[in-house]
């Protein structure tokens, strides 16, 4: 089948697949084991830098990465969804990034992929497969739960409608926090519009794109502030991996530290936001482990 030279494109079989990122798939799936999702993205160009064609696949058992050298070869990343630990979803105007933590031979890792956003939903797509794989027993279906909009009432509109279509799919919302940005006294920001999704598989971190540091005294003093944005990260992390949590205190600005563990190995999530919103982070994160 043709491939688009420019976005993302779902692929049928290993077959549709160029080389050299066919023959490491072959090589490393499993005899008869079912592909849910192939997805092939173009070396990704930006004024800065170029990142390698990618190809993606989701498995019944857990995911394969394939991605291009600069010298025309492969290489290849694989884990087991017990192996996994989150996904990362970056999403700023044209820019897209999809960056998945697994541990192995207690170490972390992680795969990544950068494409263009005009088809994020594949990617959208293979997240979906990857957390029902995680913890399949509350794999959820087509819809989202009614009784989230209640919970997101009252919330500034570009936050609330980010929280509305990256809430999971078919769960139940346990739980939302949402803060302002934060800025320091140079009108730095320190920490982006953000909030914090409780569902009943997965934890949903919104981070709105942070605003860039003034380049001098005097633009600081005379920028307005906020600008408008274009985007965020959205990091999705199974409750299953989640064995504990702590908060910390920074200048200004609190961090929501979250241990996570797989199979074979763990790692240490951080995320920063609002102080103001200390209380109702804690208390969002202990109904949760308490649940």
């Amino acid at each position: 089948m043709p491939i688009d030279t420019r976005f993302p494109t779902k692929l049928d079989t290993v077959a549709d697949v160029p080389e050299p990122f066919s023959s490491a798939l072959k090589e490393s799936l499993p005899s008869g084991e079912r592909i849910r999702l192939l997805v092939h993205a173009p070396a990704f160009v930006t004024e800065e830098q170029k990142s390698p064609a990618t190809v993606l696949a989701v498995t019944d058992q857990g995911w394969l990465l394939a991605s291009e050298t600069e010298e025309g070869g492969g290489t290849l990343e694989k884990a087991d969804f017990n192996e996994t630990l989150f996904l990362e979803l970056t999403l700023i105007f044209l820019f897209g990034q999809l960056q998945i933590g697994f541990a192995a031979v207690s170490t972390s890792y992680s795969g990544t992929i950068k494409f263009d956003t005009v088809e994020d939903e594949l990617y959208r797509e293979a997240i979906d497969l990857i957390l029902a794989g995680i913890d399949p027993a509350l794999a959820g279906e087509a819809g989202k739960d009614p009784g989230a909009a209640s919970m997101l009432e009252g919330w500034p509109m570009k936050i609330r409608n980010e929280a509305e279509r990256f809430s999971p799919k078919g769960q139940r919302l346990l739980g939302a926090v949402q803060w302002p940005a934060v800025f320091g006294a140079q009108k730095n920001q320190l920490v982006p519009h953000g909030a914090l999704l409780i569902a009943e598989r997965e934890l949903v971190a919104i981070s709105e794109e942070k605003e860039p540091s003034p380049e001098s005294p005097l633009e600081a003093l005379t920028s307005k502030e906020p600008r408008e944005k274009f985007g965020g990260i959205f990091t999705f992390v199974p409750r299953v991996r989640i064995t504990d949590f702590h908060v910390s205190h920074q200048e200004g600005i609190d961090v929501l530290a979250l241990e996570l563990q797989a199979a074979h190995g763990g790692q240490r999530l951080e995320f920063m936001f609002a102080s103001e919103q200390e209380m109702a982070v804690r208390k969002a994160m202990e109904q949760m482990l308490g649940s």
